[in-house]
């Protein structure tokens, strides 16, 4: 059955590097829903021929003479915010730097340019990771065009106006499980873990922004994400809020008021080791879940390792990486948190965990700041 234009993702690729053009067009050109709508060599042609073409993505090169991607980002979200992007970075500490700012002013996500042995292995690791990508916009771009088919619909046919004393209806929200407050200092959140993914790093800014004091217990990140780019993380998440945090490092012994995100390409399990002390420390089995690193691989080894209570943390993000986590943390006291549908990028990883009836709580990504700060600190 053909695609109907609803559902193509029509896509705009800006790079000044003609071979790599070339290489994101033909990509592009695989992915079934997707197409191809133009090239661009520079930002300013970028600007001019996304006014033109009208495209639901732009693939944008981070580093770019004259207007970088940053610049023509910034000028594509003030004059088309519809327009989604997905930026196209580098290996290098400049580019991961520019790719954290490109995601605070509203880039869905970031893909690095592939390291391969040969072109072909290139080419099918970029597909695979915008084809999941572009599954996203896809899902955005039915549900604004739905959503505005059913305003044109509503202007078309307009209905009479409901009574004043007509009440409102009813918000639904998801059901919530009970947790019971903490009655002893043992009985006190002693470690929080955090998993995201897609949508990871600026949900992330949110919520150590909200917490307005460093906690009594260490924090646990994971965010999906390669080597170098979860240091330039770890640099915007410690200016964020109260709350140090850092690139985690093999063998570290972890600290209450310290948050440590695990690096980009490697697992990291937390061990107790003969003093009783805790820490991170490199694992080097294969990707889980399709992820390097993974939620799962931490918060495993933190249900095997840790006997106090632990508050999860599961945030925006495709896939079910962190669910099964989630599972075996369970029986062990811990309070889950996941972040709601609305706030999510993609309801992916939370949503596993609530399909699983793991969640204690469904927060908006405004409120779960607050709410780790209020679990982590609670005192009896």
């Amino acid at each position: 059955m053909p695609m109907r234009d609803f559902d193509i993702v029509k896509v705009l690729v800006v790079d000044d590097s003609i071979t790599f053009r070339q290489i994101l067009n033909r990509v592009v050109s695989e992915i079934p829903t997707a197409e191809c709508v133009g090239v661009a060599a520079s930002g300013q042609i970028a600007l001019r021929k996304a006014e033109a073409l009208q495209p639901d993505l732009v693939l944008l090169d981070v580093m770019m003479p004259e207007m970088d991607g940053v610049e023509t980002l910034k000028h594509l979200k003030s004059s088309m915010p519809f327009i989604e992007a997905i930026m196209i970075s580098g290996f290098n500490m400049d580019n991961a730097k520019a790719t954290m700012r490109s995601l605070a002013l509203g880039a869905l996500d970031f893909v690095p340019k592939p390291v391969a042995a040969n072109m072909q292995e290139g080419m099918d690791v970029l597909k695979g990771q915008l084809e999941r990508l572009i599954q996203v916009v896809q899902t955005k771009k039915i549900a604004r065009l739905s959503r505005e088919r059913l305003e044109r619909t509503k202007l078309d046919f307009p209905s009479s106006p409901a009574p004043a004393s007509r009440p409102e209806p009813a918000v639904i929200r998801p059901p919530v499980n009970h947790i019971s407050v903490a009655r002893s200092l043992s009985d006190r959140v002693q470690l929080v873990v955090i998993g995201s993914s897609t949508g990871g790093p600026n949900a992330l800014h949110q919520v150590f922004s909200k917490i307005t004091s460093p906690l009594p217990c260490p924090i646990l990140i994971v965010q999906h994400m390669p080597p170098m780019f979860t240091l330039s993380l770890a640099e915007r998440l410690d200016k964020a809020g109260q709350t140090r945090v850092k690139e985690a490092e093999n063998n570290e012994s972890i600290k209450p008021g310290w948050a440590y995100i695990v690096p980009g390409g490697k697992h990291m399990v937390l061990e107790k080791n003969s003093s009783g002390n805790f820490l991170l420390v490199e694992n080097n089995q294969p990707p889980v879940n399709n992820c390097k690193p993974s939620v799962d691989v931490l918060f495993l080894s933190v249900a095997k390792v840790f006997e106090r209570r632990v508050l999860s943390v599961v945030m925006t993000g495709m896939g079910r990486d962190g669910s099964e986590g989630v599972r075996q943390l369970k029986p062990k006291g811990t309070i889950s948190l996941i972040q709601d549908a609305a706030t999510s990028v993609v309801w992916g990883m939370p949503g596993s965990v609530f399909d699983l009836g793991l969640a204690d709580e469904v927060l908006s990504v405004e409120d779960l700041g607050p709410r780790i700060q209020e679990l982590a600190s609670y005192q009896v």
